[in-house]
């Protein structure tokens, strides 16, 4: 007797014990394990178990409950999701409507329908859908904690009309396919906004690979993108498979991306137009990779053709999305250092003295020229160097730092001098100014606007200019 690989747990509901005898023997030729039950009684016993495939005869005699009858207990029962095949020896029509009327089932409603090699077959059939669907529900049951582990390990935190501006935009891109293009100071949480497309994409669960394009030196950067084989340069001792290959159905965020030479970018427009990359010393391969690139260069220094490709920035100049400083996002700044205290603290917070709610005019009185990155950076050295944290202390550390940043001559020169042109560096500076002039002042417009020499309509336009308004 032949045996297959095939192994699946088989009630057989059959009164007949002789024909039941043969359906097993033809059953177990696939290795399938079988139990039997005679009547409703065995069955009730048989499926605290619940096997993948449910064989039942309309023909029960001499049973408490009719077929029918036990096919709606399976129908009905949540925890059952076995797959039933209903059979009978002679023409029974009657009950055919009645089990229509019940549920999906295959059934073989007469005798020159039926037969043991067909239940078999019909066997095997609903094992192998059976077994699909359970890893359907198992892939989703993962993807669902793969989801929930992302949000937890790279959380994008904000609701102000800034944030969610940004993370309706990602969504969209998202849902279309479509690569994007991420702008934002250093800090403002490129990482987190890639990550949120990934999640909220087609391509989630696929494979997803971070490189930044700054840690790539010149030599390394084609055969890191797109692989080479042996023997194509002298320390090639053996091929390797690139990003965009390894990404292949999934996505790839190309991180500083201005850092990669002209002659990368034509590659990577090549990728995106033609879905091909040319490997080093090889031969050219089809990629399905969806590129997520990122920049904390303004949007007037990407259009240097000496920065960036001029075709490629028009080819993803639709799908550029800017992520607004930590200080334009209004209350998120508060949103943001309570997930930071909460999730950095070792248990040092003091519930009864801890409400950022009474700091918020502190909090944002500070311009954070850091960003994100600079509050957390913030709440850890409080979680740090405090052995309780309360309102008081955190107030004590911001005023020390707020002090600090007046006070430097290094630090605020150099948050302007590193702007690229004259322009941001003179508009990043009078907000700056004049944000700490109106704190000074207690936000009175006429005595601000007295105090640094100009007219008090003027001091409108520009506190409406740069969103300024007392939090």
């Amino acid at each position: 007797m032949k045996k297959h690989k095939t192994n699946c747990d088989v009630l057989l509901v059959e009164c007949d014990k002789d024909l039941a005898k043969l359906i097993e023997t033809k059953l177990k030729e696939y290795n399938h394990k079988v139990n039997i039950a005679n009547d409703s009684i065995e069955f009730y016993q048989s499926i605290q178990h619940p096997p993948e495939v449910i064989l039942l005869s309309m023909e029960i005699h001499n049973s408490e409950q009719s077929s029918v009858e036990l096919f709606k207990y399976i129908m009905s029962e949540t925890k059952i999701n076995s797959k039933v095949i209903i059979y009978s020896v002679h023409d029974k029509k009657p009950w055919i409507n009645e089990i229509f009327k019940i549920g999906q089932y295959h059934i073989y409603g007469d005798i020159t329908d039926y037969s043991p090699d067909k239940l078999v077959s019909s066997t095997n059939n609903s094992f192998t859908v059976q077994k699909q669907e359970a890893d359907i529900l198992n892939l989703q049951i993962e993807n669902i904690f793969l989801k929930k582990r992302l949000v937890q390990s790279h959380p994008f935190i904000g609701e102000s009309d800034k944030i969610t501006r940004v993370k309706n935009q990602l969504v969209k891109m998202a849902n279309a396919d479509e690569d994007v293009f991420l702008i934002g100071e250093t800090g403002t949480g490129k990482e987190v906004a890639a990550y949120f497309y990934y999640l909220n994409s087609k391509r989630f669960s696929k494979a997803f690979q971070t490189v930044n394009c700054s840690a790539l030196t010149e030599n390394l950067i084609e055969s890191e993108l797109f692989g080479h084989v042996k023997g194509s340069f002298t320390s090639a001792d053996k091929s390797k498979t690139g990003l965009f290959e390894r990404c292949n159905g999934g996505t790839l965020f190309l991180d500083e991306i201005t850092n990669l030479s002209l002659g990368a970018q034509a590659k990577i427009l090549r990728a995106i137009e033609n879905q091909e990359i040319q490997v080093v010393g090889g031969e050219s391969k089809k990629v399905d990779t969806k590129l997520i690139f990122a920049s904390n260069s303004p949007l007037n220094h990407l259009r240097r053709p000496d920065v960036f490709r001029k075709d490629l920035f028009y080819r993803i100049e639709g799908n550029i999305i800017e992520l607004p400083n930590l200080i334009d996002r209004d209350k998120d700044i508060v949103l943001l250092m309570n997930h930071f205290l909460t999730s950095l603290s070792p248990g040092n917070i003091d519930d009864d003295y801890y409400n950022l709610s009474d700091l918020i005019d502190l909090i944002m009185s500070y311009s954070w020229p850091g960003n994100v990155r600079e509050l957390k950076n913030f709440c850890k050295s409080v979680l740090l160097n405090e052995s309780r944290v309360s309102n008081a202390l955190i107030k004590k550390h911001l005023e020390k730092k707020i002090t600090h940043h007046d006070t430097s001559n290094d630090l605020p020169m150099g948050k302007y001098l590193y702007k690229d042109n004259l322009k941001d560096g003179v508009s990043c500076f009078e907000r700056d100014y004049l944000l700490h002039h109106l704190n000074k002042n207690n936000w009175q417009i006429s005595k601000t606007a007295d105090n640094i020499g100009i007219e008090r309509t003027t001091l409108y336009k520009k506190m409406k200019l740069y969103n300024l308004c007392q939090k």
